[in-house]
């Protein structure tokens, strides 16, 4: 009895891995975005240039004039056993804004973490450049091992007018490998984005994205700003993991709070919440 027990609980875990790489895979966002500004656009978030830049497009953090951490909390899909958890650290060095950054999903049986170190600098006043390391990590319980792999991406961003800014960025542009004699890649990404903003009114994105395997995915977002230090956004995708999403960000002192709900197209909601505090 006890080693069908056991044959069980492993056809569960693999049936739900299975299905959840089925589904990240169709949605073509395996570098999932972080911050809940991001997710209440519909990820929309290649021109963004807060701390967030540091997993959105490493060029944005350039932007930043002082030092900034954030933490961020999403319950994927209202299940308990796929939180996703990250959190950031970035500090200006002379001309060079540096940011270090930590994502983990899953749970006890699989679990994935990626630790990055960030370097953006500004090569004239409206046109910047960021890249960063990435080391990825995946578990699998039941002796199935785990893996270790490095990586890196890279950014850009422009503002060819004022307040109109472009946005590219490359995720996994070594395609480096999960595990080097099956050939299973870590999907390479590539992001290109517009944003428009109306002074202390409203930033407006457009953005398309494409993992090499896929079919493209368009993405649009508005966040506009009813009253001071509010803000409300919205965001639609034609991509699964956001159909749709919205939510709210709140100004206070040095620290701005932001939540967001986003729509999985066959799995539902998603809550999200990230700080961040300027220090």
């Amino acid at each position: 009895m006890e080693r069908c027990g056991t044959i069980w609980k492993r056809a569960v875990l693999w049936g739900m891995l299975l299905y959840g790489f089925v589904i990240r895979c169709e949605a073509g966002n395996d570098n999932h975005p972080t911050g809940a500004r991001s997710a209440g656009t519909a990820t929309a978030s290649v021109t963004h240039t807060d701390i967030w830049a540091s997993a959105n497009n490493q060029a944005g953090l350039a932007w930043l004039e002082e030092a900034a951490a954030a933490l961020y909390y999403e319950n994927r899909w209202n299940m308990q056993p796929l939180p996703v958890h990250a959190g950031v650290v970035a500090l200006p060095v002379k001309a060079t804004v540096i940011g270090v950054s930590y994502r983990y999903f899953g749970f006890s049986k699989y679990n994935e973490t990626k630790i990055g170190l960030a370097a953006a600098k500004k090569l004239w006043e409206k046109f910047a450049l960021g890249v960063q390391v990435d080391y990825f990590r995946t578990y699998f319980a039941y002796d199935y091992g785990k893996f270790n792999v490095l990586s890196a991406e890279a950014g850009l961003l422009y503002e060819p007018v004022k307040h109109l800014t472009v946005g590219m960025h490359v995720f996994n542009m070594l395609q480096s490998k999960h595990r080097e004699y099956t050939g299973e890649y870590i999907p390479t990404v590539m992001r290109f984005g517009v944003g428009y903003t109306i002074p202390e009114r409203a930033v407006i994105s457009v953005e398309t994205e494409k993992d090499l395997r896929m079919k493209p995915v368009f993405k649009a977002g508005l966040e506009f700003m009813p009253v001071k230090n509010v803000c409300l956004r919205y965001g639609m995708s034609n991509g699964l993991m956001y159909q749709y999403a919205f939510g709210i960000g709140y100004s206070w002192k040095r620290c701005t709070f932001d939540m967001a709900f986003s729509r999985h197209k066959l799995l539902g909601y998603s809550p999200h919440i990230s700080v961040i505090a300027h220090l």
